[in-house]
C-alpha cells in the first residue's frame, strides 16, 4: 500500500522549492508581472495543501472546503499570469465568478465522501483546462507554452479518472471500487505534472529574456526603431543577395538639429527626435528597415525598389515630415530633413560600407545644395550622382531653424 504522508510530505517539499524558484524570479525581474502570479500559485499550492496534509483522514469541514478552496485558488492564479505574461488581461471578475462557483459546490458535497470527490476534483481541473486550452493557441509558437499546456493536460486526465471511478461508485455501477492505491497514484502524477508546467512556465520566462536582451541589443532606446547593429546586419544580407534583388538606403540627417538643442535644449532635441521617427516609420513596409544610427542621423533600407519609386518615395516622406510640425511648449518648429540615397541595382553588387559610402556622399551633396531635399546616387562601378534635389519652403507663422541668410532650401 502506498504511504500517503510519504507522497503528501513529497508534494509539499516540492512545491515549496517551486515558491523558491519564483520568488527569486520575481525579486530579480520585477517588471515581469507575471512571476507573481505564479509566485502567488505556488504558494497557494503549498498552503493547501499544507492545511489538507495536515488534517489528515479527519475530513475537517473548514480544513477540507479551506484547503482545496486555496489550491484552487493558486491554479487560477497561474491561469491569470499565463494570460498576463502573453499580454492579455487576467480578468479577474470572471475568474473569481468561477472561484466562487467552485467554492459553493464543494460547500454543498462536503457530507458525501465519494460525491464529494468529484466536484473537489473538478473545481481543481476547471482552470487547469482553462489555462491548456488559452495555452494551445500558442503552443506552436513558444516551447513553453507547449510544456505547460501538456503537463497541465496530463493533470487534467489524471485528476478526472479519479473523479470517474467515484462517480461509478456513486451511481452504484460499481459500488466495492477501491480507489486508494489510485488515488495516491494520481496525487503523484500530478505533483509530477505540476512540476513539468512549472518548467514550461520557466522556458517561457527564459525565452522572455532572451528575447529582451535581444530587442535591447538591436533597438534605440529613444525612439523604439533599430539601431546601427541591426540595420548593418540586415544591410550585409541584401548586399550579399544584391545580385538577385536591388534595393536603396536612405540616409536621413535632421536640418539644424544642434540648433534646436542650443535654443531649447536637450529634451526638446530629443522630443524632436522621437517626434521625426514617429511621422517617418509610418510610411515604411513592413519588410523595410528604419533606424536610428545615432545623434540626429537615421537610416532605411528599402528593399526591392527602383530608382523612380525610390524618388517618390523620399518626396513622400519629406513632404509629410514638413506637414507635421514640431510643437515644443506651445511652439511650432519646423524639422526638416536632408536625405542622400544610394540605389544599388542587381548589375553592380557592392559591400555594405561602399553602399553607406556612397549614400553619405548623396547626403553631402543634398546639404551642399540647401538642405531640405534629397540626391540619389545610382550606383555602379564609377559612382555617378544623379542631381535630384526637392526643396520644401517653411510655411509663414512656423520658426525656422536656420542661420541667419542661409535659406532652408534652394
Amino acid at each position: 500500500m502506498i504511504d500517503f504522508y510519504t507522497i503528501y510530505l513529497v508534494v509539499l517539499l516540492s512545491g515549496l522549492a517551486n515558491c523558491v524558484i519564483w520568488g527569486a524570479i520575481a525579486y530579480c525581474y520585477r517588471d515581469l508581472h507575471a512571476a507573481r502570479y505564479w509566485l502567488g500559485g505556488s504558494i497557494a499550492g503549498f498552503v493547501g495543501g499544507l492545511i489538507l496534509a495536515i488534517q489528515g483522514d479527519t475530513g475537517l469541514f473548514l480544513a477540507t472546503v479551506g484547503g482545496n478552496t486555496i489550491v484552487v485558488f493558486g491554479f487560477w492564479l497561474n491561469y491569470m499570469g499565463a494570460r498576463l505574461f502573453h499580454g492579455d488581461r487576467p480578468s479577474p471578475r470572471w475568474t473569481a465568478a468561477l472561484l466562487a462557483l467552485s467554492i459553493f459546490a464543494m460547500l454543498a458535497t462536503f457530507h458525501v465522501w465519494y460525491g464529494r470527490n468529484p466536484v473537489y476534483t473538478l473545481a481543481q481541473s476547471l482552470p487547469l483546462l482553462i489555462t491548456s486550452h488559452y495555452l494551445w493557441r500558442r503552443a506552436g509558437r513558444e516551447v513553453g507554452a507547449a510544456i505547460t499546456c501538456a503537463a497541465l493536460a496530463i493533470a487534467c486526465i489524471a485528476h478526472l479518472s479519479i473523479a470517474g471511478g467515484n462517480v461509478l461508485i456513486v451511481a452504484g455501477i460499481a459500488p466495492d471500487l477501491n480507489l486508494r492505491d489510485a488515488a495516491a497514484l494520481d496525487l503523484l502524477v500530478f505533483r509530477f505534472a505540476a512540476a513539468i508546467w512549472n518548467f514550461g512556465f520557466l522556458i517561457s520566462v527564459i525565452g522572455y529574456l532572451r528575447r529582451e536582451v535581444e530587442r535591447l541589443a538591436n533597438e534605440d532606446d529613444l525612439t523604439g526603431l533599430a539601431n546601427r547593429r541591426l540595420f548593418m546586419k540586415h544591410l550585409g544580407a541584401a548586399s550579399a543577395q544584391a545580385s538577385r534583388k536591388r534595393f536603396s538606403v536612405m540616409l536621413f540627417d535632421l536640418d539644424r538639429f544642434k540648433a534646436i538643442n542650443d535654443i531649447h535644449g536637450h529634451a526638446a532635441g530629443d522630443a524632436a527626435l522621437k517626434h521625426a521617427a514617429d511621422v517617418l516609420r509610418g510610411h515604411f513596409r513592413q519588410s523595410d528597415i528604419f533606424a536610428r544610427l545615432g545623434g540626429d542621423e537615421f537610416c532605411a533600407l528599402l528593399l526591392d525598389m527602383d530608382v523612380n519609386e525610390t524618388t517618390a518615395f523620399a518626396e513622400r516622406v519629406l513632404g509629410s515630415l514638413h506637414a507635421s510640425p514640431f510643437v515644443w511648449r506651445d511652439l511650432s518648429l519646423d524639422v526638416s530633413a536632408s536625405i542622400g540615397i544610394a540605389f544599388s541595382s542587381t548589375l553592380y553588387p557592392l559591400t555594405p560600407n561602399s553602399i553607406m559610402e556612397e549614400a553619405d556622399r548623396a547626403l553631402y551633396e543634398t546639404k551642399r545644395r540647401g538642405r531640405n531635399g534629397f540626391t540619389v546616387h545610382a550606383l555602379t562601378t564609377v559612382p555617378r550622382p544623379l542631381k535630384n534635389v526637392i526643396s520644401f519652403e517653411p510655411k509663414p507663422g512656423r520658426q525656422a531653424l536656420s542661420s541667419p541668410g542661409l535659406k532652408p532650401g534652394l
